[in-house]
């Protein structure tokens, strides 16, 4: 492991100047990767089949105010937050509850998909710092040939080929693995989004149910007051 972390520095060395811009890329990158992995993966996720199997039983036995406390108890998880935010519109037309899910979807989806593109731009600015480091190195190669003595061409012209080399590797590994990283994260993101999509309007689909179902049973009762009163009891 020495030997390794020795090669690296050495190779870091030798491939001049942008390798240090190369190394700040990847550092961002490393930063970037980690939080995005912490949020996606703890904050922001959930097992979202028990959690929606819960939220749909409690919301055809009426019992909306305990469907709401289930998705408090995880309330920066981002499905739990869109579904509490349609739930607190029971009682209100059916176009208000899915207007409530909507803008939940638009105020939460950007948190999911924040930073990814950074991820995706270091990977190409990687790999053109190290192409210009590889023209930068070759260039001040043969430049300095043309005035060395030859005795020392041979050692030049390899240093200059070396940091070339470098900048070009270097460049490549982080670029590499950011687009692995980006893709990696980008499915997390999406798996959670297409979550919020198909579960919000299974949730807009069961409260419209029970707005029909306690309709029919009491024709008279407004559709802003039919769901989620304790005096009614859906069965």
């Amino acid at each position: 492991m020495d030997d390794l972390f020795e090669t690296i520095a050495l190779a870091f060395q030798r491939g001049g100047p942008f390798m240090y811009a190369i190394g700040a890329v990847g550092v961002l990158v490393i930063a970037i990767s980690i939080d995005r992995f912490i949020k996606l993966y703890f904050i922001y996720s959930i097992d979202s089949t028990p959690f929606m199997k819960q939220i749909l039983k409690l919301i055809y036995s009426n019992n909306i105010d305990r469907a709401v406390k289930v998705c408090q108890i995880k309330v920066k998880a981002a499905l739990p937050q869109v579904i509490q935010a349609g739930l607190m519109k029971v009682n209100k037309p059916i176009e208000d509850v899915q207007g409530a899910l909507d803008e939940a979807s638009l105020r939460v989806v950007p948190k999911l998909q924040y930073g990814l593109s950074f991820i995706a731009t270091f990977a190409n600015v990687s790999t053109l710092l190290g192409l210009l480091g590889t023209i930068t190195g070759l260039i001040r190669s043969f430049a300095s040939l043309a005035f060395a003595d030859p005795s020392q061409k041979q050692q030049l012209l390899a240093k200059g080929i070396a940091e070339a080399m470098n900048c070009t590797a270097f460049g490549l590994i982080i670029a590499v693995s950011a687009i692995l990283i980006h893709s990696y994260l980008s499915n997390r993101a999406s798996k959670i989004i297409d979550d919020i999509d198909r579960y919000s309007v299974t949730v807009l689909n069961a409260i419209s149910e029970q707005y029909r179902t306690l309709r029919n049973r009491m024709p008279n009762m407004p559709e802003s007051s039919a769901i989620g009163k304790d005096k009614v009891v859906v069965e």
